[in-house]
């Protein structure tokens, strides 16, 4: 027995097609959770207003793993950007399609906001990360909607 003609690559692509928008529309879900998680994040402090400039640093550190274990290493970072105004991490948070991939992916930071990883991972703050706890703003809203992500993709489907 066979079956001719039935064009699987059109109905698949059609299901792929179904499944990417549910996708995108979870993830959007998580964005906008995201931003409502950071916009909160240290209401107790007052805003940070820093007027903008390149600034470089020199880096100096022991690391406990890796091939340079046990080792001081130490650099000078390149010029990073130091303008800080509220509410510009919870801008720089967005959903990413990588292209041909099915992937669909939430960023947060950029050139000019590039401690995002710090925030999410440590509590980092200008006054000091060790006074903060880890907000994790973009971790905890994917959790809390992992269980249903799946149900919601294919309801799309």
């Amino acid at each position: 027995m066979r079956i001719e003609n039935w064009n699987g690559k059109e109905i698949f692509g059609a299901f792929l097609e179904k499944a990417e928008n549910g996708a995108n529309l979870v993830m959007d879900e998580v964005v906008a959770a995201s931003k409502q998680k950071c916009r909160g994040t240290f209401e107790h402090d007052p805003p940070i207003f820093r007027e903008g400039k390149f600034s470089s640093a020199h880096v100096a550190f022991t690391p406990k793993t890796g091939k340079n274990k046990g080792k001081l290493v130490s650099f000078d970072t390149k010029k990073r950007w130091m303008g800080r105004f509220p509410g510009q991490l919870q801008n720089t948070i967005r959903r990413v399609n990588k292209a041909g991939s099915g992937t669909v992916r939430v960023y947060a930071g950029n050139f000019k906001v590039y401690y995002a990883l710090m925030v999410e991972k440590t509590g980092y703050t200008d006054r000091g990360g060790k006074f903060h706890p880890p907000i994790h703003f973009l971790q905890a809203p994917f959790h809390a909607i992992k269980q249903t992500m799946i149900s919601k993709i294919a309801k799309g489907v």
